[in-house]
């Protein structure tokens, strides 16, 4: 793969042409629906049309010329429908005699679904998916995604991290409308700085993702599209209060204002916090540390109406965490350094982001167009844990010129342009000052080649230089074929490479008594010697189907990372210290998952998915499964919904989410004494939230769930936890929830 040659991937795409996929049923008076056999549907005004089969299905290609749609039946009067922009969609033909002529156009878009016409496998998470759960921040939403796995670090900070692939979520590139957000000192703890609310939608991609990004996503790319000023016409204020039973509170409110016709704002607003201090296991330490967050985003959107269109924004975010003993947190570290039984974490962040946008559309050639992405992020982070303080600063800088057109026709369409990517750290660990620059920029090409609706393909490379690590190429495929409309096929593969923040990313292992040691090769740290690198290749499948004429997915997926170089973390070599050196052998992912997402009953959405990991690391020599990642996970979501006539209709949504953990392996403690030792693996374990929903009239949603349902609870979350001063004190072995059942309730309101 390494050897694939740069004229490989200088070929060619265009866009897909798509195609319109309906049914048409008799519903009769007991509610049950049959299919419609040679009922013609036809584009208005256009001689292409076509008859519903013995099973009631009619394809056609979708028009470009409008989205009227004639449907006819004998014995119903003949009637004309506007088709958005679904690609499946079912009508219904009444037959009782009173409404023979009424027909029903209904066009249901899942709370999750995969992008039919991506090149790459796009899961996309709608608003109704995020709302199933209280999703009160980007690390929470995705408790009903079987893809990615949510876990606490430790059982101190609160901090809850995702995993893609088997790998820690700094391997994904996540992204804020394509543009970088969350990486390097934000890694981990900047999840908690995108509320859910300001979520409109968020795209889940596995593999390497486009040239165009960057190179930074090795195991997937999760891109968040906040709402969006121009999008908002019928939700102009929005408003979302929420509450549980530890008082932790949150406020969410969403302004848009248009102020002209050609320029719009939105306000975001978050502030969250909680004050009382938990300890149901009775070790004397806060399940979950008090906290408070305020939270402000200000962005605008212009156009000109004529092709050219930009958007500016804004973010504010301040956050403070305390945690550690119930009496720690109350003392001073004078009071602290004299009480050895107490123990005292505190964080404090800043972040202020600016970031914009502006594109044009060549006038007659809506194919050809330029734009230019732009942000500017500066970060400010302190941490104590007692015996280990960390401070940190960071400014990123970053510009992405694109140009798109097209090659002869639109078959072949592609991308290029010019990027740099600035990054400047200055940190300070135990006294230890860590300073570097990164400066890299980057030109990239990427050709789109889509000859019909059974192929495509997207290949793309990019270099670059780094002033550290020199120049690198970065190239990447991605091949789509569907040779029948109900399968259809993808591959990917590709080179990604990220320089690690080995403290930012490890945060959660201070919060212990081990001694961090930094490895040197010549007298440079290995994590500022060479960055991490990996190749990662998959293929996937995705049947579509009808299962009693609603749509139905059957999918399964294989995804291999292979590490040329990284940055490991060993926890096994020695119970009081975490080393961080160069890799040293092999470092692999193996990640193979199935998924099924159907309508048993109407109304009820059903997703059964499983997933098989095999995630291998070299450390100490010894080539051994990274430890907390479980081989076997299954996973099980129910939504039903009551039927709604009209929007003054109150309405119910009920949501289940059941998953299942197999074991984990801990690393080594057989060092220690035994009172001391961590078992080697974790038991299995299940989860299972639930949410009930009361839509009313006039926007108004309440909202009562409980997660957690079982109480289930790691017995062992903190390591010798009366002596936090001593030598076996260890918080960051934690393989499953520290906190048990809780219950919250919450309202949104939108008008």
């Amino acid at each position: 793969m390494k050897r694939l040659s740069l004229s490989f991937f200088l070929l060619v795409s265009t866009l897909s042409a798509q195609q319109l996929t309906g049914v048409v049923l008799e519903k009769s008076d007991d509610g049950t629906f049959r299919p419609l056999i040679g009922a013609s549907a036809y584009w208005l005004g256009t001689a292409t049309g076509t008859v519903t089969d013995t099973n009631g299905v009619f394809r056609l290609p979708l028009n470009d010329t409008g989205g009227r749609l004639v449907v006819s039946y004998i014995g119903y009067r003949a009637d004309t429908v506007t088709i958005a922009d679904q690609r499946k969609v079912n009508i219904i033909l009444k037959s009782d005699a009173t409404a023979l002529a009424e027909v029903e156009v209904v066009g249901e878009t899942q709370s999750t679904y995969v992008s039919y016409l991506a090149p790459q496998k796009m899961l996309v998470m709608t608003e109704r998916e995020l709302f199933k759960a209280a999703c009160c921040n980007l690390s929470e939403s995705f408790e009903t995604n079987p893809s990615i796995d949510v876990s606490f670090t430790d059982a101190i900070t609160g901090t809850k991290q995702i995993e893609m692939l088997g790998l820690a979520g700094t391997y994904s590139q996540i992204t804020v409308e394509n543009l970088p957000a969350i990486r390097g000192l934000t890694s981990t703890a900047g999840l908690t700085y995108i509320p859910g609310t300001w979520i409109e939608s968020i795209q889940v991609s596995k593999g390497v993702g486009s040239v165009a990004n960057g190179y930074e996503s090795i195991t997937g790319q999760i891109n968040v599209e906040l709402r969006k000023p121009m999008e908002e016409e019928e939700r102009q204020f929005f408003l979302n209060l929420f509450g549980n039973q530890d008082r932790r509170f949150e406020g969410n409110l969403n302004v848009r204002t248009p102020l002209s016709h050609d320029l719009s704002s939105m306000t975001m607003l978050h502030a969250s916090g909680q004050n009382l201090g938990v300890d149901r296991n009775g070790d004397r330490f806060l399940d979950m540390p008090l906290y408070s967050t305020l939270n402000a985003v200000q962005r605008f959107h212009f156009t000109d109406h004529t092709g050219l269109e930009g958007q500016f924004g804004v973010q504010f975010v301040e956050e403070k965490k305390e945690g550690g003993t119930r009496n720690g947190v109350k003392l001073s570290a004078a009071q602290l350094s004299a009480a050895p039984a107490e123990y005292a974490f505190t964080m404090e962040g800043r972040q202020l982001r600016l970031w914009g946008k502006t594109g044009y559309v060549f006038a007659g050639k809506q194919y050809q167009s330029v734009g230019l992405q732009w942000s500017y992020t500066r970060n400010r982070q302190s941490s104590s844990f007692r015996s280990h303080e960390y401070a940190a600063g960071e400014q990123t800088g970053y510009v992405n010129l694109i140009y798109q057109s097209i090659f002869d026709n639109t078959m072949h369409t592609f991308r290029t342009g010019v990027s740099m990517l600035y990054d400047e750290y200055d940190e300070t660990f135990m006294h230890l000052r860590y300073t570097r620059t990164e400066a890299v920029p980057g030109v990239f090409f990427e050709y789109t080649y889509t000859p019909g609706d059974e192929f495509s393909m997207v290949a793309g490379v990019r270099g670059d230089r780094h002033n550290n690590f020199g120049a690198f190429l970065t190239p990447r495929l991605h091949v789509r074929y569907t040779p029948q409309e109900d399968w259809v096929f993808r591959a990917v593969a590709g080179r990604g490479q990220r320089t690690a923040n080995i403290f930012a990313e490890n945060m959660a292992f201070f919060a212990s008594s081990r001694t961090p040691v930094v490895v040197r090769t010549d007298g440079v740290p290995d994590f500022q010697r060479e960055p991490e690198a990996a190749w990662n290749t998959g293929v996937n499948v995705t049947h579509y189907f009808l299962w009693d004429y609603r749509d139905a997915t059957v999918s399964a997926d294989v995804y291999y990372t292979d590490f040329v170089s990284q940055m490991v973390a060993d926890l096994d070599t020695d119970p009081h210290r975490v080393i961080f050196r160069a890799l040293n052998g092999r470092s692999s992912s193996l990640s193979v998952q199935t998924e099924l997402s159907l309508q048993p009953l109407e109304r009820l959405e059903t997703r059964v998915a499983y997933r098989y990991l095999d995630v291998r690391q070299t450390i100490g020599g010894m080539l051994r499964e990274r430890p907390f990642v479980a081989r076997h996970r299954a996973f099980l979501n129910l939504a039903y919904s009551t039927e709604r006539e009209d929007d003054a209709e109150p309405q119910m949504l009920y949501d289940l989410t059941v998953q299942w953990f197999g074991s984990k392996r801990l690393p080594d403690t057989q060092a220690n004494p035994l009172p001391f030792r961590a078992r080697g693996h974790s038991p299995a374990f299940a989860l299972a939230n639930a949410q009930v929903t009361r839509s009313f009239f006039a926007g108004l949603d309440l909202y009562l769930g409980i997660e957690n349902i079982t109480d289930f609870r790691q017995d062992d979350p903190i390591i010798d936890a009366a002596d936090p001063g001593g030598s076996y004190f260890d918080s960051a072995l934690v393989w499953g929830p520290v906190n048990g059942r809780t219950v919250y309730l919450g309202m949104r309101w939108r008008l």
